[in-house]
């Protein structure tokens, strides 16, 4: 059911802020986020955020990049591989951090060099924007099955992945394995062009799907009943079935990144058309599940409005008008420079975005290579990488939006090899290798969650 002309004037009407009428359906979505019992508790929360919102944003416009965590990397391996304790709880506020020297200086800007000298001589892959590409559409090269599967690399992954845990150690979810999945790279030439890499302050994993989907919704329960200073960010729980593309608009992704992340290759000063990131994750994502009750200035679960999250659309864009108390334009902060070898990490529900120009003198260069744990949805994702990697194609979650540029395969130098897979680790995270269900200290979960992808992928 849909509102007329008349009742979609006499809503409109009523809001104080400017947003976009969704379906009837989702008014009653809206009204079943908090039980009747919890709403006065659920408003005293929220005008409490508020204020403590406010003064976090003045904060972090105050300290800046310096609120970004960073640690060197030969630090975590003196620890046995863990972050330390007190890095962690600041990790786990912030949402993001950068693990200096993961891979030496000397081999990311060998690197580089080889991605810049690939796409220089194939310049049919094609990219974003056409004419001048600065992100670009190159999945198998060399460079890139090395850095996904260097030990250093995927040392650094199982180090980040360990910030998240479960209740229960039968939920089927290992997060000491990774599964490859095979994104793009960025090159951004100086430019003052806001064009070149245009991308606002955004969430990625979905746009309504984290109200609307169940078992998705169930990662804020804390938050729809008046406890959002309870809400933990890093259970991964409901993370595991969660639905992150309920509209299959065939431009989502198809694993669940537990923590996106990309591996600079170039030398990069804050503000240099790189990573910006709204460095307060409980605030932050407690405002955005709240904001759809509360954006006529009191509690009102009567409308069905969602401020930025659109139906249909992978990305959910939080904004000035529909959340004045985020403060956008304060609250989000270019992260501190980064060298060749760094890596950058930030927690799948941090709002990020990208500096619309690169003003520096050298290229803004980085391969996006995110956290991805061992999940039954992730397995299955897997399946297709696997087999885009055997025949040097598109993966899939790019199919749609690669048109008719120049397909990898064509090239003699195409990268998607078995021998540009540096690791045995490298091997099992692109499922060419079976995964060990006899580790000693296995939980029950991690044992079944092997045991599914060694089966589903016929090793």
């Amino acid at each position: 059911m849909s509102y007329t002309e008349t009742e979609q004037l006499e809503l409109s009407q009523q809001l104080v802020l400017e947003c976009d009428l969704l379906d009837h359906r989702f008014a009653a979505l809206k009204k079943s986020l908090v039980k009747p019992e919890n709403k006065q508790k659920v408003t005293e929360s929220y005008e409490r955020l508020v204020k403590i919102l406010r003064k976090e944003v003045d904060h972090i416009h105050k300290h800046g990049a310096a609120l970004v965590p960073e640690i060197d990397f030969a630090d975590v391996q003196k620890n046995g591989g863990n972050l330390p304790d007190d890095f962690t709880k600041l990790v786990h506020e912030r949402g993001c951090l950068i693990l200096r020297n993961v891979v030496s200086e000397e081999q990311a800007v060998s690197w580089e060099t080889s991605l810049k000298d690939y796409t220089q001589r194939h310049p049919g892959v094609g990219g974003h924007p056409h004419h001048r590409p600065a992100a670009w559409n190159v999945f198998w090269t060399k460079a890139q099955m090395e850095m996904r599967t260097h030990p250093r690399v995927l040392e650094a992954m199982r180090c980040v992945s360990r910030l998240w845990h479960v209740s229960d150690p039968t939920i089927p979810i290992d997060l000491d394995s990774q599964v490859i999945y095979p994104d793009r790279i960025r090159i951004r030439y100086p430019s003052n062009d806001p064009g070149q890499f245009p991308l606002d302050p955004h969430m990625d994993s979905g746009a309504i799907e984290r109200w609307e989907d169940e078992e998705n919704r169930k990662n804020y329960e804390a938050i729809f009943e008046g406890n959002w200073q309870d809400w933990d960010a890093w259970s991964a729980d409901h993370r595991v079935k969660a639905q992150s593309d309920l509209y299959r608009t065939g431009t989502a992704c198809s694993v669940w990144r537990s923590l996106q992340g990309w591996l600079s290759l170039s030398n990069t000063q804050t503000g240099e058309g790189t990573l910006r990131v709204l460095p307060s994750l409980k605030l932050s994502m407690a405002y955005i599940m709240l904001r759809p009750l509360f954006h006529t200035g009191e509690y009102n679960d009567s409308l069905p409005t969602f401020p930025g999250a659109t139906p249909g659309q992978t990305q959910f864009f939080p904004t000035v008008e529909g959340h004045p108390d985020l403060d956008i334009k304060r609250a989000i902060v270019g992260i501190p420079p980064v060298r060749p070898g760094d890596y950058v990490f930030w927690h799948c529900d941090l709002v990020h975005g990208v500096d619309p120009t690169n003003p520096g003198l050298v290229d803004s260069s980085v391969s996006y290579n995110a956290c991805n744990p061992l999940t039954p949805y992730n397995i299955e994702s897997l399946l297709t990488t696997r087999e885009a990697f055997q025949k040097g194609d598109v993966p899939i979650d790019f199919t749609r939006s690669h048109g008719t540029w120049e397909r990898e395969y064509d090239h003699e130098d195409c990268g998607a090899k078995v021998e540009n897979i540096l690791t045995k680790v490298g091997l099992q995270a692109m499922g060419l290798e079976r995964l060990d269900t006899e580790e000693e200290g296995l939980t029950q979960g991690q044992k079944e969650v092997r045991e599914m992808a060694n089966r589903k992928l016929g090793l």
